[in-house]
């Protein structure tokens, strides 16, 4: 499994069936099924770590593979000792505790074997620390074992028969032992011939590593092997004696041919050792004797249960906590077997009372790792403090509570985590959490969720599509602002987010509420003037200028045109979008962004416009819906700028309609307007385009270009009707963006702050968009005179509209601004003033026998202004 493989192994784990199917009150089921989850997470960092190794120990990148193998082969160990540890915890929640009285009665007949049964079923921390050391001896790391060699002291032995010499001769000159006997060398204080002590010394040394690793029948194999049964028979002393008379049955399952099966693990007749205790003092006898090889004297001590030999002996973090762990186990069994008063009393241990230790006996794991953090040894104490180190004291101690309240802290204050491939300890901790809540344990819910947030960011870098996964473990009301925050930061094309946005829906999440909180807090963020390219500053009374339809939009205004995609990805939110759509649109369009409205209208779906919609803009009941329907696919009524819908007469509430308006018409009707205002300013470039493209009027140079000159009138005449229809006929005359025309109240109620921002953001509109329109109407009708005389009275009737009541355009043109003190009324009344000295002009030239009637109209305006 390559490194970039690793999230999606984990993810899979997280996501399986056995996984999404567990309970919420953890329960046998739920303990076996959780610590599975464990255990596939450990083979997934065994499988890593293999990779590693194998990846060879020479070559460019062999150091750093070194390393990932290193946190790879930890991480597994951590999983392996996790599986341990909280398969004992919640066994010991769901069992009961056994009646006195049947203690009492095993007590009397107990052997030191079933004594330590007991102590073992009886007391579940004395079980974790016997599970500690065995996860500690499974964890060691592989060494090389010494070479059985046959012929015990060859070649001690040799020399003692070359120089002549008999067993009487321990006076003879010479460091060598002139015998051959296992306590020679400390009866007569010489030593071995190089050879045998240099394999003497390999020997202890692997006979401790085989002790250390719980290996201590391999241990007694080798000296066996080795030609030293004795020493054999030296390590054998520590097997617990028992008795099959005095055992209660005790029976293991086994496989056999038809089945199940039951085999009695009793042995046929008394074995172990009845003087543990005296054999335990002797083993601490020699361990206390300095005389003796290190690694000697480690052994014995190991085997007694003593502290202060095998710390001389230990390497690593983990020899520590294993040589403190035997030796408090070692010291509960003992304890216990003396509490038991069983029937045969052991030999007296008197003798080897004066072996004295110099480190206090210790019985809390806790205080072990005190003592550890405070060694003299600056390589012990630097190595107690690195992360995995921590993480592994946690789960022995029983307080991953606390460490992930520490490391979630931590990661708030902006902390990195170790390397280790997609998430590092991040991720360890993040499905260590997610197991121990499987297993029923409590966890703070603030630690389990900022450490899940601090992996999702970490998973939304390289993962994007795991994201989903780990969400739906958060709390449930946390899940869809969490995966809402995710997704606010994916910039990629629409079908690549929609795709996001479909695995929140498969993994159990709310599609629809992640879709509408992602728009919110997408436009929330710019509306609050986050992004210096977009504050909007509604409130300003200077007039804006308007953008270029060409005009590239910028990147700020491209992020809120794409928030609106997450809420037009599925029809049910259509109604939510369109609120959202009108309010984005007013919020460019008060800036003059023109260009970023049209780009928003033009990125709605073909079917975005509802029927329902339609049907209560134009006062439709239901039962016409059917002629409506028609109606509206005949007017071709779509999303997108491409369709120019509109609705049909004056945008006025239909009779009887208003009082039963909806928030939705009132939007849609807004909707309708401000398309029409997009529609009507992108036309009007078209427009000008049209007439700059004029060719030379020449009715005497040539049928061609006559022809040429009258079918760009033609076309000019056809687009400059086009543009008033859509100027006149779609904004000016329909009482644009009034509250009568949206079914809006004229005073909104106080307590509704955004219903008076909106009617404040329409208000402004009308100020800015009313005047553009009839000095644009102007332009289009006056501009085109000389192709379109007819056009002339046209412009001059614009005084008309203006003055109109019902319609209140004077009221926008004589509004005084910042810009326009005097309101933008004088204007309007030189354009006026401008078309009808044209008008009058265009008469005098009709009559050229006559006296001039006025002089140059634009000299005549230009004295005016």
């Amino acid at each position: 499994m390559a490194a970039s493989d690793i999230a999606a192994g984990f993810a899979a784990v997280v996501e399986s069936p056995e996984w999404r199917a567990r309970p919420e009150r953890a329960d046998a089921g739920a303990g076996a099924s959780a610590t599975s989850q464990a255990r596939a997470f450990g083979q997934l960092a065994r499988q890593r770590c293999k990779e590693l190794e194998n990846g060879g120990a020479f070559g460019p990148g062999s150091q750093r593979r070194e390393r990932e193998a290193a946190y790879w082969a930890a991480e597994s160990s951590t999983w392996d000792l996790l599986e341990r540890l909280y398969t004992l915890r919640q066994q010991a929640q769901s069992e009961e505790p056994a009646p006195v009285a049947a203690k009492a009665t095993a007590s009397a007949t107990a052997t030191d074997f079933t004594s330590v049964q007991e102590l073992m079923d009886n007391s579940s921390q004395l079980a974790e620390y016997v599970e500690v050391r065995r996860w500690l001896e499974a964890t060691a790391p592989t060494f090389q074992p010494v070479e059985t060699r046959k012929g015990y002291l060859f070649y001690t032995r040799r020399g003692i028969r070359e120089r002549g010499l008999s067993a009487a001769g321990a006076t003879a000159p010479g460091r060598t032992t002139t015998e051959a006997d296992p306590d020679a060398t400390s009866r007569q204080r010489k030593e071995l011939a190089p050879e045998d002590a240099e394999y003497e010394a390999g020997l202890l040394r692997t006979l401790y590593d085989y002790v250390r690793r719980g290996s201590v029948g391999n241990a007694m194999d080798l000296c066996i092997e080795s030609d030293e049964p004795w020493r054999a028979a030296s390590l054998k002393g520590g097997l617990f004696w028992r008795d099959p008379q005095l055992e209660p049955e005790c029976g293991m399952p086994v496989d056999v041919a038809n089945g199940q099966g039951v085999v009695d693990v009793r042995p046929p007749h008394t074995a172990g050792n009845i003087n543990r205790a005296l054999w335990k003092r002797a083993c601490a006898a020699l361990a206390h004797d300095e005389s003796n090889d290190a690694h000697e004297r480690a052994l014995y001590a190991a085997l007694s249960g003593r502290l202060d030999e095998v710390v001389l002996v230990c390497e690593t973090w983990e020899d520590y906590v294993w040589a403190y762990v035997n030796a408090m186990i070692e010291a509960r069994i003992d304890q216990g077997i003396r509490d038991a008063a069983g029937l045969y009393v052991p030999a007296s241990t008197a003798s080897f009372d004066h072996i004295q230790s110099k480190y206090p006996l210790i019985s809390d794991m806790r205080h072990v790792f005190t003592a550890m953090a405070t060694h003299d040894s600056p390589t012990l104490r630097l190595e107690s403090n690195e992360p995995f180190h921590q993480l592994q004291k946690a789960l022995i101690t029983d307080s991953f509570a606390d460490y992930l309240a520490e490391f979630a802290s931590t990661l708030h204050a902006g902390a990195g985590t170790e390397a280790g491939g997609e998430g590092g300890l991040l991720r360890l901790v993040v499905h260590a959490a997610l197991c121990l809540q499987g297993l029923g344990f409590e966890l703070p819910a603030d630690a389990v969720h900022g450490v899940l947030e601090a992996y999702i960011a970490r998973l939304a870098e390289s993962r994007r599509e795991l994201v989903a996964v780990y969400v739906a473990h958060m709390p449930a009301g946390a899940q869809t602002d969490a995966y809402a925050r995710f997704l606010q930061g994916v910039a990629d094309a629409a079908p690549t987010r929609l795709q996001l946005l479909q695995l929140a829906g498969r993994h159990g999440l709310d599609q629809t509420a992640i879709a509408k909180r992602t728009a919110d807090r997408v436009l929330h963020g710019y509306a609050d003037g986050s992004e210096d390219d977009c504050q909007m500053d509604t409130e300003a009374d200077n007039e804006p200028v308007l953008a270029e339809p060409a005009e590239a939009i910028t990147d700020a205004e491209l992020d809120q045109i794409r928030a609106i995609e997450w809420v037009t990805s599925d029809p049910p939110l259509y109604e939510h979008a369109l609120v959202q759509t009108c309010r984005l649109a007013r919020q460019f369009l008060l800036v003059g962004r023109t260009n970023a409205a049209t780009r928003l209208f033009n990125s709605l779906p073909e079917d975005f416009v509802q029927q329902d919609w339609v049907n209560k803009a134009h006062g439709v009941a239901a039962s016409d819906s059917d002629a409506a329907s028609t109606t509206a696919a005949g007017d071709g009524l779509r999303g997108g700028l491409s369709a120019r819908a509109e609705l049909d007469g004056s945008h006025r509430t239909p009779p009887g309609y208003g009082s039963s308006s909806s928030d939705t018409t009132s939007h849609f009707h807004e909707y309708m307007h401000l398309l029409s205002l997009c529609d009507a300013l992108a036309y009007y470039s078209t427009w000008a385009e049209t007439l700059c493209k004029q060719p030379v009027e020449a009715p005497s140079q040539g049928a061609r270009l006559q022809g040429q000159w009258l079918e760009w009138r033609e076309g000019l005449s056809l687009a400059t009707d086009r543009a008033v229809l859509m100027f006149r006929d779609r904004l000016l005359e329909v009482d644009w963006l009034s509250p009568q025309s949206l079914l809006l109240e004229s005073e909104p109620d106080e307590a509704d702050v955004a219903t008076r921002q909106r009617a404040s953001e329409l208000s402004r509109l009308r100020a800015i968009y009313i005047p553009e329109a009839v000095f644009r109407l102007h332009s289009i009708l006056f501009d085109a005179r000389r192709a379109l005389p007819q056009n002339l009275q046209r412009s001059l009737d614009l005084a008309q509209l203006v003055a109109d009541e019902s319609l209140g355009i004077y009221t926008q043109l004589a509004k005084a601004t910042a810009a326009h003190p005097q309101g933008r009324l004088p204007r309007f009344l030189d354009l006026m003033r401008q078309s009808a000295f044209e008008i009058l002009r265009a008469q005098q030239e009709a009559q050229p026998d006559g006296l001039p009637l006025l002089a140059d109209a634009d000299a005549a305006t230009s004295r005016v202004r």
